[in-house]
């Protein structure tokens, strides 16, 4: 498994609650997503704690080919199916960059992911790679897409979250591009079991 149930739960009662997320149900396969992170899995995958926490959020499940978006405190909208194929196209396509993996260092309130060997380094939020199971989150790669979000792919299941790359950010801090440089210039895996 992929994809970690508490931790998506707890992703999709923090979405609910703020900007809210989209369901699309397209009878095989669940697709959740807002506009930090996306999800998706076969049915017979996606844990039934998931299911019932949109069930809770909107009275059921949406009907096939029938995206949803939910948001607290507001009846459950309609998305355009052109919309929502457009949303999936754009989270899962894109040009796919360098595999990177976890390393163990967290810079600001994100888990870094590096390309073995050592450059580029992404950050992703901490609360966000809760949706992971912890193995696969610390020891399967993920691909870079577009520059902007990392993907993880395993057998019926995807999880793709929006990642940062501070050093060479027009919106980070000076101060922040220079501690990402400095981190980008060491192989932060070679302290990991003694290598």
């Amino acid at each position: 498994m992929l994809i970690s149930e508490k931790g998506l739960v707890r992703a999709i009662k923090r979405a609910y609650k703020n900007s809210g997320y989209v369901v699309m149900n397209t009878g095989d396969a669940v697709a959740i997503y807002t506009e930090n992170w996306f999800v998706l899995a076969n049915r017979a995958l996606l844990p039934r704690k998931v299911l019932a926490t949109i069930v809770e959020h909107m009275g059921m499940i949406p009907e096939r080919d029938m995206p949803t978006s939910i948001i607290k405190d507001t009846e459950p909208q309609l998305v355009l199916r052109e919309t929502a194929a457009d949303d999936m196209d754009h989270w899962r396509g894109g040009d796919r960059g360098e595999e990177v993996t976890m390393v163990p260092v967290i810079m600001q309130g994100f888990q870094i992911y590096q390309p073995p060997g050592g450059g580029a380094c992404w950050g992703v939020p901490l609360y966000l790679v809760d949706m992971i199971e912890r193995d696969p989150a610390e020891h399967i790669g993920a691909d870079v897409i577009d520059k902007d979000r990392l993907l993880w792919e395993a057998d019926g299941e995807a999880v793709v979250i929006n990642a940062v790359r501070k050093a060479c950010s027009g919106w980070a801090k000076e101060w922040e591009r220079a501690v990402w440089n400095a981190l980008e210039g060491v192989d932060l895996h070679k302290e990991e079991a003694g290598r």
